[in-house]
């Protein structure tokens, strides 16, 4: 009962309020798309989008489908041509999925866009993110304290899960990996390091609230290094190339209390650091964590190279290494690449499609602001090595649309 009535809760909220609906599934719904509509297994996130894409030609936000960088719509048109093409030429099609997936990954950041049209929109994005990070973080440390998540057994017992969650007591680097509202640790370091980022621009680039905002930021960086993805680990230090190359960074309060710690408590950090870089470098041989290491994808790669000869140029179809390889080949559980099942679903063109999105992300935001161009740069990394559990490319498009935004508002009253 409780999805239904959060189902019909966010229609009206599309319904009466069309531009704040959007931004509110963008940025509350969407992170957390395991969390079921109470319609079948369908989850709440890809309702809503469908939702949002039926209504969109009735509203006046359509204009602005034009005003949508070409370094995103060509990349992303590629990628749902791929997908389409995998499909019709596939043994075991999924239509349905695959038209879930266009309109989820590549429409849904379209609409996002378009309705991004104002500085008060753009305030209420940044708004609801704020809330979804403060959420996150007071969820993490009743986690991190009791080793624990309380939040996941109240959602699992409350609300229909159209997708896998977990609560795990794995422990790493001194501390419980978790998941917080979210349903995997991957997932969970994803939205910290993309946050971290958005946050990074706000505090940088606008003068009210900047301790808030640093601060805040901060504590997702923490967040993200407390889901214990050593890849999560490449987009934080992606964060901190921008953070401390800021000279409104460095001349704010938050940072000279960071410095002034890491200078008194430097033989800890230090040590500790270092673990932390011999377990990333030494992966097969370090006793510290345990989880993937290169002698691991190596397996899952030779498990996987036989289903990908079968066709190379466009894969085998959407959900193969799920459905077919994985029940054959264990060791594909939680593969630890995203390239696994580019391969092996959607073959050369998937893989090649992928990196074309990336390189586009990556020149987009260059132009407005060349420290951005690491955001896409960090997704890319975290995925190369880890499971995309719970990441789809509409989360990198959803806050790659609002860092561009951002930066354009701020640059339009500059000058």
């Amino acid at each position: 009962m409780l999805s239904y009535a959060l189902l019909l809760v966010f229609i009206f909220l599309l319904l009466r309020d069309y531009k704040t609906g959007v931004i509110f599934t963008a940025f509350i719904v969407q992170p957390l798309t395991y969390i079921g509509s109470g319609i079948g297994e369908i989850s709440l996130y890809y309702i809503l989008a469908f939702f949002a894409l039926i209504l969109f030609p009735m509203t006046p936000y359509l204009k602005n489908i034009k005003t949508y960088p070409k370094l995103l719509l060509i990349p992303t048109c590629l990628m749902a041509i791929s997908y389409l093409v995998t499909n019709s030429i596939c043994r075991k099609p999924h239509t349905v999925l695959i038209i879930s997936n266009i309109i989820t990954q590549f429409i849904f950041p379209v609409i996002l866009w378009c309705v991004l049209t104002d500085d008060n929109k753009l305030k209420t994005a940044v708004k609801l993110l704020c809330y979804m990070c403060v959420i996150s973080i007071l969820v993490m440390i009743p986690e991190q304290v009791f080793k624990h998540n309380y939040f996941t057994d109240l959602i699992m017992h409350t609300c229909v899960i159209a997708d896998f969650v977990i609560d795990a007591d794995t422990i790493r680097y001194g501390l419980k990996r978790i998941n917080s509202i979210f349903s995997y640790f991957s997932t969970c370091g994803m939205f910290g390091y993309l946050s971290a980022y958005i946050l990074w621009i706000i505090g940088s680039k606008y003068k009210i609230r900047q301790n808030y905002y640093f601060a805040l930021l901060l504590l997702m960086m923490f967040l993200s290094f407390s889901s214990g993805s050593r890849a999560t680990f490449l987009g934080i230090f992606c964060v901190l190339i921008g953070l401390f190359t800021d000279s409104k960074f460095q001349q704010n309060n938050i940072f000279k209390i960071l410095l002034g710690l890491c200078i008194l408590l430097s033989p800890i950090v230090v040590s500790y650091v270092g673990d932390i870089l011999d377990s990333m470098i030494s992966s097969d041989s370090n006793k510290a964590v345990t989880g993937s290491s290169s002698e691991l994808r190596m397996l899952q790669w030779e498990a996987c190279l036989p289903y990908f000869e079968q066709s190379p140029i466009w894969g085998n179809g959407r959900m193969y290494i799920w459905e077919e390889v994985a029940p054959r080949n264990p060791i594909i559980q939680g593969a630890e690449s995203i390239f696994f099942s580019l391969t092996v679903d959607y073959g050369i063109m998937g893989v090649i499609t992928y990196l074309i999105m990336i390189v586009s992300a990556t020149i987009l935001l260059y132009k407005k602001e060349p420290r951005l161009a690491f955001l896409p740069i960090g997704y890319f990394l975290i995925l190369s090595l880890s499971p995309d559990a719970g990441i789809q490319y509409n989360l990198l498009l959803t806050f790659v649309v609002l860092s561009y935004k951002l930066i354009d508002s701020y640059n339009n009253k500059a000058m």
